[in-house]
């Protein structure tokens, strides 16, 4: 019979001998220097951090991997459009549910307008003035498989810039070369302190340093390193606000190279849906009885990853569903209307953007993509669908169709409705959230 892996903690609570002290010490020493233990030499006052490699760590990545194919393979019967679509709005709602866990306010309309922003400057080369433009930008970048990794503490800070300086009050932004130069406190229920951020700007540095190195370490498998160096950068805490929005997207830089995009894009959802779980594995993992085990705190995210790719299976393959029933629509108007071949691809096009895409709507140049042809090609085509009643016009400038009563009639019963996450969550306290600086102290339901 298997015995369930308890914590340090929990054991030592658990031991009503005399010699629970010795007992615990002897038993933390044996997991530090077990062969299944990954260490990372990274010394804290809570100890050296390490994961061990039990029964359920194994279990929970094997499932991890085993469930990237399925997601893999779903996500590569999505046509190429539509994919980008999905990013896109992934994006938008990612913006979203972290916003949310720190008490940002912010409207789906503007994450969604900051996603078309940051993806317009993308393509032209320049920056963007858009509230949330350069967080959605950063985002944006993680399509490009090879984004680049931070290489030192001095991109940290750039990426601080970018994700939530122009949200921060001015008595709150940096005052040190790169990080904060006071001291952090972040009060749970009832007024305890519950986190303080590592001291001194110099010692912040140093164990950034430590994060960066962790992150990409060849000693320690990938998802638990990763996970190992979100937990040290919201345990170091290096700024006064916007710690959790920027160590969650550094969590989805280092995930990204080793999962599937879908899946990292849903992560702060999911993460945000179970927040007090996720706040109380910073606790435990902090409880200095656990003498820096993470062990705990890696399992918990390998188990939002997990939760986040059974609702992205179940999502993609309705998606899959639905193109499917499109697809059988699209050849059956073909036939009945005489369509040409590029035509109908159109169509299929417009078809896709009427269950799929918020903005219903298809312009002359995706018309163009989609058959491969120049603007004034397709111009041809998409007169094909207006004058069989197929489509109508909803702009000029650019020129926008989508599908018309007569096609939205049968598409109505195939409409995915978007799957959203909460509009609000109820106060907790948040370990990993953004405490204001120098002796002002965070209590569950500030806003930052």
């Amino acid at each position: 019979m298997n015995m369930k892996y308890r914590s340090l903690a929990r054991t030592f609570h658990a031991d009503k001998t005399n010699d629970a002290f010795d007992n615990h010490a002897r038993l933390a020493r044996q997991r530090l220097e077990a062969d299944s233990t990954f260490r990372t030499g990274v010394v804290t006052p809570l100890g050296e951090l390490f994961t061990a490699t039990p029964r359920e760590t194994s279990m929970l990545t094997e499932s991890i991997l085993l469930a990237e194919r399925r997601v893999s393979r779903l996500w590569n019967q999505i046509p190429g459009v539509m994919r980008w679509d999905y990013i896109r709005h992934a994006i938008s709602e990612e913006l979203f549910a972290t916003n949310e866990m720190e008490g940002v306010r912010s409207t789906r309309k503007e994450t969604q307008n900051a996603v078309d922003a940051a993806e317009r400057a993308r393509k032209e080369g320049n920056e963007s003035k858009a509230r949330f433009s350069e967080f959605a930008r950063l985002y944006l970048n993680l399509t490009d498989r090879d984004s680049a990794l931070p290489s030192g503490i001095s991109d940290i800070r750039d990426i601080y810039d970018k994700v939530v300086l122009d949200e921060i009050i001015e008595n709150d932004k940096p005052d040190g070369e790169l990080f904060r130069k006071g001291d952090v406190e972040i009060q749970g229920p009832h007024g305890l302190a519950i986190h303080n951020g590592v001291r001194g700007e110099g010692n912040i540095g140093a164990l950034l340093a430590d994060m960066i190195h962790l992150a990409v370490s060849d000693e320690i498998p990938r998802l638990q390193s990763a996970i190992m160096s979100h937990f040290l950068f919201e345990y170091v805490h290096p700024f006064y606000d916007g710690n959790g929005r920027t160590g969650r997207y550094l969590l989805a830089l280092y995930l990204n190279h080793d999962l599937t995009m879908p899946t990292v894009l849903s992560l702060s959802r999911t993460i945000a849906e179970n927040k007090n779980a996720y706040y109380r594995a910073f606790m435990e993992a902090e409880d200095k009885l656990n003498c820096g085990e993470l062990t705990f705190f890696v399992n918990t995210v390998l188990g939002f990853i997990g939760n986040a790719q059974s609702e992205l299976i179940d999502e993609l393959e309705t998606r899959v569903d639905q193109l499917d029933k499109g697809r059988a629509v699209c050849d059956r108007l073909e036939r009945k209307h005489g369509l040409s071949p590029k035509a109908a691809s159109i169509l299929y096009g417009v078809i896709q953007e009427e269950i799929f895409d918020s903005s219903k709507s298809m312009t002359l140049d995706d018309a163009a993509y989609q058959i491969g042809l120049s603007k004034q090609s397709a111009r041809k085509y998409v007169g094909e669908l207006l004058n069989a009643g197929l489509a109508v016009q909803v702009g000029k400038r650019p020129l926008r169709i989508r599908a018309s009563e007569s096609l939205r009639g049968p598409l109505e019963t195939r409409i995915i409705e978007r799957r959203k996450a909460p509009e609000s969550q109820p106060a907790s306290f948040d370990l990993s959230g953004d405490p204001p600086k120098n002796g002002k102290v965070e209590k569950p339901g500030d806003s930052t």
